[in-house]
């Protein structure tokens, strides 16, 4: 009994020191992925999945869809019904989620060999719909307004079928209407498609991505009447292909258009500068963001963009497989970038994970953007085969705090087991699910349940959350950015719902003020470059901001 009570209270010291507890198993996310191990170690099995944070019924809370994969096509394991999962967030109690799943009654139906997310309002119709990326064609869900969805059959052309990755919308060209924007992966044969690596013992184990042939990503233009055009070639996207993982929209050059930066695997990464007329071009090394400081390319997986040091331009975090390093790429204004990841304490800390999903966010709120790092290997950790592990490629994640001038600390540490918990995670998706006025965490797992990370940090620091809508456009501004000043400093946030890997977030901007409790103004620059002040904004809730 004395034994039992010591480790309930060590249990207990654990959550009440710690900032993220797992609470997947009383939220009603009834979720298991399945990757259709088959012992042929086929590619695409190690890739794992990811979710999306969207409120598709307008009740102002975030649900959640999350992706499946299931059994491959031409699978000695025959084919795999598996669907992805639509939950309602019915959740009413800070730090206490309640989800309900809604996958049969919303018409979602999606058996495909699934990847990645990305949602948005693509019609303009006041409602958020869905864009599935998966291994061959993928799907567009469109929101009736109803809690239904529909397939839309002719929403991408048919042909498209490559093995598709990540996602990012938003209206490249400002004619109103959002555009996709997908990064590719490779060039992946569905019939005789075995190729046998092998691990460092001689077994077999997943290739390389350069036993494969690269593909180019693909660029969709909206045609304003619920269909997309590829435009890839015209952009410029064709003449580049490679192995896309990633994909994060900002303007890197500060010239009001949005631009695209894909984190590819193993070979150099990509800037796609937007030149208007639809057209693109690529300007990756010649800026500094397509290798490292060595000048070597990276097994590039996740990456966001933000301006992570407030000094009003967009920096770029990507993540990376083991003995590589995360790397941190920080802009000098001008859309020029310097590696700077030792510099900033971000190396050695990661030298031993294999990073996926990530993603810049204020967990504390002190107004200072901080990092989370979803990792699992994607060969074979020698030590666990060693000791017989059935799946050798578990690894916990990681959380780094900015400590301030643009420097960070590990803090994983400090969490609770049930953070620290090792596994072969994937894609994280990024939400304040209770509306408490802090991020929460969705890690899915390769092959097994995912971590519902609630945030329990007592930081007792004010915030400002907001929702920025275009009434014009009759949707949620993607790409709008918003400034605060408050104690000295401006902090600059995007309206965006991209980065990471293979997900999709909440829309809405939460704002860390710190110490800072005087009811507040913000400046927003709309996408469509109109400028408007919104003074005396109480703190400690959320706004719906109309322009």
């Amino acid at each position: 009994m004395k034994k039992f009570i010591v480790l309930m209270i060590l249990l207990c010291s654990f959550e009440a020191n710690s900032l993220f507890v797992d609470k997947i198993e009383n939220s009603g996310i009834d979720f298991i992925h399945k990757n259709g191990m088959s012992g042929e170690y086929y590619l695409p099995e190690i890739m794992g999945g990811g979710a999306a944070f969207f409120d598709y019924d307008n009740d102002g809370d975030m649900d959640v869809y999350i992706v499946q994969s299931g059994n491959l096509p031409n699978s000695k394991k025959g084919n795999d019904a598996n669907s992805d999962k639509l939950y309602r967030n019915d959740t009413t109690t800070e730090n206490q989620p309640v989800f309900v799943d809604v996958t049969q009654q919303a018409g979602i139906v999606s058996n495909g060999y699934g990847m990645g997310v990305s949602t948005a309002d693509l019609n303009n119709d006041g409602y958020i719909d869905i864009f599935v990326a998966n291994l061959q064609a993928n799907l567009v869900f469109m929101n009736n307004g109803d809690g239904t969805f529909d397939v839309s059959e002719k929403a991408i052309p048919t042909t498209d079928k490559n093995w598709s990755v990540s996602a990012s919308i938003i209206d490249f060209n400002n004619d109103g209407y959002l555009d996709i924007f997908v990064a590719n992966y490779l060039i992946y044969p569905m019939n005789g498609f075995i190729k046998h690596c092998k691990a460092f013992d001689g077994s077999y184990d997943y290739c390389s991505p350069q036993a494969y042939k690269y593909q180019a990503d693909y660029l969709y233009k909206n045609n304003k009447d619920g269909t997309f055009s590829n435009v890839s070639f015209k952009a410029g996207l064709n003449n580049k292909s490679a192995s896309g993982l990633g994909v994060v929209t900002a303007d890197f050059n500060n010239d009001l258009k949005p631009d695209y930066y894909v984190a590819n695997d193993g070979v150099e990464n990509h800037l796609w500068i937007n030149k208007g007329n639809d057209e693109f071009v690529e300007l990756g090394l010649a800026s500094g963001v397509a290798v490292n400081m060595n000048g070597e390319p990276e097994a590039s997986m996740g990456v966001d963009a933000a301006d992570y040091d407030n000094d009003g331009d967009i920096d770029l975090f990507m993540t990376h497989v083991n003995r590589q390093t995360n790397t941190l790429y920080v802009n000098n204004g001008k859309g020029w970038f310097s590696d700077l990841t030792m510099a900033k304490k971000l190396g050695s800390s990661s030298f031993t994970a294999t990073g996926f999903g990530t993603i810049w966010f204020d967990y504390d709120n002190d107004g200072l953007l901080d990092l989370f790092s979803a990792n699992g290997a994607v060969v074979k950790i020698k030590k666990d085969v060693i000791s017989k592990d059935p799946y050798p490629y578990k690894q916990p994640n990681q959380l780094w705090k900015n400590i301030g001038n643009g420097n960070y600390k590990e803090v994983s540490n400090m969490q609770d087991p049930s953070f620290l918990r090792k596994d072969v995670s994937r894609g994280a998706a990024f939400s304040d699910i209770d509306n408490d006025g802090d991020l929460d965490i969705l890690v899915l797992n390769n092959s097994s349940v995912p971590q519902l990370l609630i945030n329990v940090t007592d930081s007792k620091n004010n915030w400002l959350g907001l929702k920025l809508i275009d009434k014009t456009k009759n949707r949620i501004d993607l790409g709008a950015i918003v400034s605060i000043n408050f104690d000295g400093k401006t902090v600059q946030r995007r309206v965006k719902t991209d980065g990471g890997f293979e997900s999709s977030h909440d829309s809405r901007l939460l704002i860390g003020l710190g110490g800072y409790y005087k009811n507040t103004s913000i400046d927003v620059q709309w996408t469509d470059g109109m400028k408007t002040t919104y003074n005396e904004l109480k703190i400690n809730q959320y706004h719906v901001i109309y322009k």
